[in-house]
């Protein structure tokens, strides 16, 4: 598997999971501590390139610990775990040592599409903070994304 076919493959998967996040950051807004002053959407893949990550929402604004717990049951928008022995979502997995590309910098890129097709479905939805997206620890092919 190539960067292209992981990329397509990926957002495919993100794809089917579509509705529940959109139902997670509809919850988000209406438990947004008035205090926010933004949203961080962080992709954040294992430091191993394996094809594990998750996709977690950070609240920005004074007192971080209060603002994230005030929407800490809706923070994951996606998550990649094992569940009895199953690999759910069944994403494509890598042999760390052993691909031609760097994985972790297209699980951001990915997600970062899959976002901004969030965030355009949810134009109904107030938002009135800025909304931004970034990969964890570096990863990704650009810094900070503004999604909204």
């Amino acid at each position: 598997m190539n960067a292209e076919s992981y990329s397509e493959s990926l957002l495919h998967i993100l794809r089917q999971h579509t509705a529940d996040a959109v139902a997670q950051v509809q919850k988000i807004k209406s438990s947004m501590p008035p205090k926010a002053m933004g949203i961080a959407i962080g992709v954040h893949p294992n430091q191993e390139p394996d094809g594990m990550f998750d996709i977690l929402v950070h609240l920005e604004g004074p007192d971080l610990h209060c603002l994230n717990k005030a929407i800490d049951g809706y923070r994951y928008l996606f998550s990649v775990r094992f569940k009895d022995g199953k690999l759910a979502p069944n994403v494509p997995l890598f042999d760390p040592f052993d691909t031609d590309f760097e994985v972790n910098d297209v699980i951001v890129d990915t997600s970062i599409v899959w976002l901004k097709e969030i965030w355009s479905m949810l134009e109904d939805v107030d938002i009135a903070v800025p909304v931004t997206a970034f990969g964890a620890d570096g990863y990704g092919t650009r810094a900070r994304v503004k999604i909204r």
